[in-house]
């Protein structure tokens, strides 16, 4: 009885899938109005139930819980949603510039989708994206994609939104290998809460709504953690290896660079689970100096890139805004390069998107892009500070690699983009799904062990964001007195000083519990 009954249940989920599917592309193609009605609608359509049933049937397939399907369903719809208001807004209520006017939040996608059209109605070997031909994507695979999507399912008419419908499906399948290996590393706490900040993070809701490639990089680099995470644990190695090998050629097809970083870091990850379980001391030191010398190869091998890259996009933010010209101006040459970097850290700067005047469409895309980052970097931060006072163990290995890499990414990113506010923070969202396990441990680990320090870091991120958001409405709106910058910075460090030696001292009265006791899984 049992098979007929799942047959059954299997059948109706998927009749399910395919009127939500017609429902949703009908909607699609009446609000965006592109082209021949019933050509869109049913590209729309099948587009989407396409993403349906693979989305469905992944989740089969990882263990059919109820909390992925609801994830996976919130991180589709809510980026579907976003991809279709967007292209309607924008040129409604955005700048009069062409990429939006096209309905575009990206000027890289705008360009690139431009020549997967042409590409597209030419007749050629898709191929040719992979050629020097094409400037808009120096890796090929995402104008490949585009192509063929326009190709086989939208020759009567240019209808990127199609393409957005496939970066959502890719991003809302990441959501179950990442969920499924870290439950069973950490326990389903922490997995579910990681789960739920890869759906939620703004950043990566509006990358998975546009014709981006990190959707497509988030997918695979969770396809290569679930197939590390069964290989350390000697589990399924057979889908294992398939499993990462469709992630290495995905990524590979889409940026090598990125291939790279993530290797490095899985290979790392391997490397001192291996031998973690090698006892003697002498191991610990070839660990940690295996690691050393791969980072100063790293380095080594990244000095001219980075430095090149820092001068460059050094020199842009200095001339986009007259602001950082006068501060920079102020400052001896060595100590400008790492302002930027500072300054790139905390783009997209919070305080700036509540105040700056724009229009309504993109104060709402910059508050809440920026919103996002600024629940994102306490946790990481966090994690940096209390990842080291766990006893010795394996998940201690894998999150102690893990935050030492996504600190140097964000310092990469801040270097590679400067101060900017898009790509600094695209290039960060990179690596979303590593940010987003730090970020739900973190959160698990703060509420298990009542960590007091977990507020007192939200608070000074509280001082700091209340002094420069008054900063900013005096700047824009002339209200109220405004200290100068160096002087408000000062009292910033002050107050925060103030908590940090004020939660000491309440500490030393009232010990607090052990802050590595609590969840076995941290």
């Amino acid at each position: 009885m049992d098979k007929p009954n799942l047959s059954k249940q299997f059948r109706f989920h998927i009749g399910l899938v395919a009127l939500s599917s017609l429902a949703l592309g009908a909607v699609f193609q009446l609000i965006l109005s592109v082209g021949g009605f019933w050509q869109g609608f049913i590209a729309a359509s099948l587009l989407i139930f396409l993403c349906g049933v693979a989305m469905y049937l992944l989740w089969r397939a990882a263990g059919a819980q109820q909390a992925i399907a609801w994830m996976m369903l919130a991180a589709f719809l809510l980026r579907l949603i976003l991809s279709v208001f967007l292209a309607w807004g924008l040129p409604r209520f955005g700048y009069e510039e062409p990429p939006q006017q096209a309905g575009f939040v990206f000027f890289d996608a705008f360009r690139r989708e431009g020549q997967a059209w042409m590409l597209a109605q030419s007749g050629d070997s898709l191929l040719r994206a992979f050629s020097d031909e094409f400037g808009t994507d120096q890796y090929g695979g995402m104008l490949t994609s585009s192509a063929a999507i326009y190709r086989t399912f939208s020759r009567d008419a240019f209808r990127p939104g199609l393409v957005a419908i496939v970066a959502a499906g890719a991003f809302s399948l990441s959501l179950p290998f990442l969920v499924t290996m870290l439950g069973k590393r950490f326990g389903i706490k922490i997995a579910l809460w990681a789960g739920w900040i890869l759906a939620l993070y703004p950043e990566g809701v509006l990358l998975g709504a546009s014709q981006m490639r990190e959707g497509f990089y988030i997918l695979f680099i969770s396809m290569l953690l679930w197939s590390a995470g069964h290989w350390v644990a000697k589990e399924k190695l057979n889908l294992a290896y398939l499993v990462g090998s469709i992630a290495t050629v995905g990524l590979l097809v889409f940026s090598y660079r990125v291939a790279i970083s993530a290797f490095g870091f899985i290979l790392i990850w391997i490397w001192f689970e291996w031998t973690f379980t090698k006892k003697h001391q002498a191991w610990r030191i070839i660990r940690w100096g295996g690691l050393a010398v791969i980072a100063v190869v790293v380095l080594v091998g990244l000095q001219g890139w980075l430095v090149e890259a820092a001068r460059w996009d050094t020199l842009q933010t200095y001339r986009a805004s007259g602001r950082i010209q006068f501060h920079l101006e102020g400052l001896v040459n060595w100590l400008r390069s790492p302002l930027i970097w500072a300054y790139g850290i905390i783009q997209p700067f919070f305080p700036a998107a509540v105040t700056h005047p724009a229009p309504w469409i993109w104060r709402i895309i910059a508050i809440f892009r920026a919103f996002g980052w600024y629940l994102m970097l306490p946790l990481l931060v966090y994690a940096f500070l209390r990842v080291w006072k766990l006893p010795s163990s394996a998940n201690k290995q894998f999150l102690g690699i893990a935050i030492i890499f996504i600190w140097m990414w964000i310092g990469i990113s801040s270097i590679r983009a400067g101060g900017g506010q898009w790509d600094n923070p695209r290039y960060r969202a990179i690596f979303l799904p590593v940010m987003a396990a730090l970020g739900g441990w973190g959160i698990v680990y703060a509420r298990e062990t009542k960590d007091r320090w977990f507020a007192r870091m939200l608070l000074i991120e509280g001082i700091f964001l209340g002094f420069f958001t008054q900063w900013y409405i005096s700047r824009y709106y002339h209200m109220f007195a405004r200290l100068k910058l160096e002087v408000m910075i000062l009292v910033i460090l002050i107050l925060s000083a103030v908590v940090i030696l004020m939660g000491w001292l309440y500490d030393r009265k009232r010990p607090p519990w052990n802050l590595t006791e609590g969840d076995e899984s941290t």
